[in-house]
C-alpha cells in the first residue's frame, strides 16, 4: 500500500510541472503598446472687479485678563499644596511651601531677639525722650527766674503777695487744724479709759455667775449666764480695742503736727524770699548767679537732645535684619495668592522637587476676561498694532461678530536695569453681547482687516509669478501667450489686487 502511494504521488507531480508555461515563452511576448499622454492644458484665470480686502486670521483663546503664574524663589521639595484645583482663594492666603527646614524656627527666635531688643530701645528713648523734657522744663524756669530778676513785672508781685499771704493763712491753719486733731484725740482716749474700769468688773460678774453654773447645763440660769458672759466677753474686747485706738490716734496727731507745722512754715520762708525778691532790688550776683543757672540749663537740653545710645541703635539695626532676611527667605519658599481668584493649574505636589522661577500653579481671576492669541507669523506680526479693531468669532458662536481690539503687543525686552517677563501673546479685549457667554479656555477666530478696496482689479495668488524680485503674470492672447510685468497693492490669501499692467477681462495662464 505505501509503495502505491509513493507511485501516485510521483506522477501526479509530473502532470503538474508539464503543465507549468515556461519562462522563454513570457520573454519573448510582444508588449501592447501605450498611448502616449495628452499635454496638460493649465488652468486659466480672468482679471475681475471686485472687493479685495487685506485681512489677518489667527486663532486665540479666552483667557482671563487677570492670571498669574506662580514659581518659587529657590530650588527646593515641596512640602505642602493647601488647594486643589479650582478652588477659590484670598488674596494673602499661603497656597503652597517648600520644605524650609528650620527656618521657621530660626523666625521665632529672630522674632524674640528683635522684640527684646525693640523693647531696650524704646525703654531707652522714652528716657532721653523724658530728659528732654525735664530739660526744657529746667531752662524755661531758669529763663524765668533770670527775668524776674532783671523786670520783674507788677503781676508777678501782686501773685508773690497773695502766696505770701496764703502761706501765712496756711501756717495758721495747720497749727490751729493740728491742735484741734489732739485734743479730739485725747478726749477720745479719756473716754476710753473711763469705759473700761466699767467693762472690766461687768465681765468679772458675768464671769463668775458662768463658773458657778456651766458644768450643770439643767440649771435654770445657765443659757441666760452663758449669753451674759459672751457678751461681757465682746464688749471687753471692744472697750480695749477702742482705748489701743484712741491711744494710737493721740501719737498719731502728736507725730504729725510737727512736720505739718515744718512744712508750712518752710513753705512761708520761700514766699517771703519771692516776694521780697521782687519788690527789692537784684543783686547783681544774684543775677549773675540766674545767668549761670540759665546756661547750664541750656547746656542739659543741647546734651539730652542728642542722640541715642549707639549700641543699641546698632543692636536694634542688626536684629531688624536678621528678622527681616530670614522673612525673605521664608517667603521665597511660599507661593501666595497675589488676589481673590481660583486656581486654574497645579503643576506640582508634595515630595517633588521644583526649580527656581518656574511656574508651577496659575491663578486666575475670571470676573473679566480677554483673547490670548499667538503663534503669529513674522510678517502679520509686522502690521499688527495696539488699538487695531478686529472682528471675534467665538467656537461656541462661529456666526457672531464681537468687536475686540488689540490692547497689548508680545513683550520680550530686557535692559541692563531691569527684565520683564517674556509674554509672547497678543492681547484682545472685548464686549460679549448680553446673550452670548463664553468661559476660560474657549477658542476664537480673529480677524484683523488692514484695508478693504471695494472695486479693483484681482486676481487669485496662484495666478501670478515671482522670479528675481519680478512680478508678471501670462497672458493668453488667442493663440498665443506674453508675459506681462504687474504692479500689485493687497496681497491675501484668495485675491491679490492688481493696480498696474492689466484689463478687466484679460485671460491669465495659471503655474
Amino acid at each position: 500500500m505505501r509503495q502505491k502511494l509513493f507511485v501516485f504521488g510521483l506522477i501526479l507531480s509530473l502532470l503538474v510541472a508539464c503543465s507549468t508555461p515556461s519562462s522563454n515563452q513570457d520573454s519573448n511576448a510582444t508588449p501592447t503598446p501605450r498611448p502616449p499622454a495628452p499635454a496638460l492644458e493649465k488652468q486659466t484665470y480672468t482679471v475681475e472687479v471686485g472687493e479685495v480686502v487685506d485681512q489677518i486670521k489667527v486663532s486665540g483663546t479666552v483667557a482671563a485678563l487677570k492670571q498669574q503664574e506662580l514659581s518659587f524663589e529657590q530650588n527646593g521639595f515641596v512640602k505642602i499644596v493647601n488647594v486643589q484645583r479650582n478652588d477659590v482663594i484670598t488674596a494673602g492666603t499661603v497656597i503652597a511651601e517648600l520644605d524650609l527646614g528650620d527656618l521657621p524656627n530660626q523666625l521665632r527666635q529672630a522674632e524674640v531677639n528683635y522684640t527684646q531688643v525693640k523693647i531696650q530701645y524704646d525703654r531707652s528713648a522714652t528716657q532721653r525722650d523724658l530728659s528732654r523734657q525735664r530739660a526744657a522744663l529746667d531752662l524755661a524756669e531758669a529763663q524765668a527766674r533770670l527775668d524776674r530778676l532783671k523786670t520783674p513785672k507788677s503781676a508777678d508781685i501782686a501773685s508773690a503777695k497773695v502766696n505770701l499771704e496764703s502761706a501765712k493763712a496756711n501756717l495758721s491753719s495747720v497749727t490751729a487744724s493740728t491742735a484741734i486733731d489732739i485734743e479730739t484725740a485725747q478726749i477720745a482716749l479719756n473716754e476710753a479709759t473711763r469705759n473700761l474700769p466699767l467693762i472690766q468688773e461687768a465681765f468679772s460678774q458675768a464671769l463668775y455667775d458662768w463658773d458657778g453654773v456651766k458644768n450643770d447645763k439643767k440649771h435654770p440660769q445657765y443659757d441666760q449666764r452663758r449669753q451674759a458672759y459672751i457678751t461681757a466677753q465682746n464688749n471687753l474686747d471692744r472697750g480695749t480695742a477702742a482705748m489701743s485706738t484712741a491711744n494710737q490716734q493721740l501719737q498719731t496727731a502728736k507725730a504729725v503736727r510737727q512736720p505739718l507745722i515744718e512744712a508750712a512754715q518752710a513753705n512761708l520762708e520761700r514766699a517771703q524770699i519771692a516776694y521780697d525778691m521782687l519788690v527789692k532790688n537784684p543783686d547783681a550776683d544774684e543775677i549773675a548767679s540766674a545767668e549761670r543757672a540759665v546756661k547750664r540749663a541750656e547746656l542739659a537740653v543741647q546734651e539730652a537732645s542728642q542722640t541715642g545710645d549707639p549700641e543699641l541703635e546698632k543692636a536694634l539695626s542688626a536684629a531688624e535684619l536678621q528678622l527681616e532676611n530670614i522673612k525673605k527667605a521664608i517667603a521665597s519658599g511660599q507661593l501666595v495668592a497675589p488676589f481673590d481668584g481660583i486656581v486654574a493649574e497645579i503643576g506640582t505636589a508634595p515630595g517633588k522637587s521644583v526649580e527656581a522661577y518656574r511656574p508651577v500653579i496659575t491663578v486666575i481671576n475670571d470676573t473679566d476676561k480677554e483673547i490670548l492669541v499667538q503663534n503669529v507669523s513674522t510678517e502679520d506680526a509686522a502690521r499688527i498694532g495696539v488699538g487695531m479693531n478686529v472682528e471675534i468669532f467665538f467656537a461656541r458662536a462661529p456666526a457672531v461678530s464681537v468687536p475686540g481690539t488689540i490692547v497689548k503687543l508680545p513683550t520680550k525686552a530686557t535692559s541692563s536695569a531691569s527684565t520683564i517677563n517674556a509674554d509672547p501673546a497678543y492681547h484682545i479685549s472685548f464686549d460679549l453681547p448680553r446673550d452670548l457667554t463664553v468661559d476660560v479656555g474657549d477658542l476664537a477666530q480673529i480677524v484683523i482687516t488692514l484695508k478693504r478696496e471695494p472695486a479693483t482689479l484681482w486676481l487669485p495668488p496662484q495666478a501670478v509669478r515671482t522670479f528675481e524680485g519680478r512680478r508678471f503674470v501670462v497672458i493668453k492672447d488667442g493663440d498665443r501667450q506674453r508675459r506681462q510685468d504687474v504692479r500689485l497693492g493687497i496681497v491675501s490669501s484668495e485675491r491679490v489686487e492688481i493696480l498696474e499692467g492689466l484689463n478687466e477681462g484679460d485671460i491669465v495662464v495659471g503655474q
